[in-house]
């Protein structure tokens, strides 16, 4: 049974995109992460988190999108640190500039089961606020499959949470 469910596991991942596997995390972008989180890793998405990005083309644990409107593609990672009980997951965003990369680190993930991009001009609710908001730019989401998610929007040089699902 193990060997099964470990071989249906292995072949989803390895139907996802390269991105997706994580090929597409930068080098510069990968040392800037090591740097401030000493032997991270991607987070291993579930098949049904793994089957499903593979349907919606995109995610689940590395995204190239620009999250600044600047016309330049940014790296999010799904990131895991720790084991067993101490696993720990973070959201790792390496905006690009000309001096290479600027990282921002979330560690207070409202959900941790996959990411995907909210696109610019999408409106949504948001949870918290109990009101409507319009994306001014490209976003994270972090989501708990079918569940709840939280997209992540880059402002004023930091990024804030919308809780967008529940």
């Amino acid at each position: 049974m193990r060997v099964a469910i470990a071989s249906m596991t292995l072949g989803l991942i390895a139907l996802l995109p390269a991105a997706a596997a994580g090929a597409d995390v930068p080098a510069a972008c990968r040392e800037r992460i090591e740097t401030r989180l000493p032997g991270w890793r991607l987070a291993t998405p579930s098949p049904e988190v793994a089957k499903w990005a593979i349907e919606m083309k995109e995610g689940p644990t590395v995204l190239q999108i620009d999250l600044d409107a600047d016309g330049v593609r940014d790296t999010a990672a799904l990131l895991v640190t720790g084991n067993g009980d101490s696993l720990t997951y973070h959201l790792a965003v390496c905006m690009q500039r000309q001096k290479g990369p600027e990282l921002h680190i979330i560690d207070d993930l409202y959900c941790s089961d996959g990411i995907m991009t909210a696109k610019k001009g999408t409106r949504a609710y948001d949870f918290e606020k109990e009101a409507y908001v319009t994306y001014r730019t490209n976003g994270v989401h972090a989501y708990c499959f079918e569940k709840a998610g939280a997209t992540y929007l880059y402002r004023n040089g930091r990024f804030i949470r919308i809780v967008d699902s529940d």
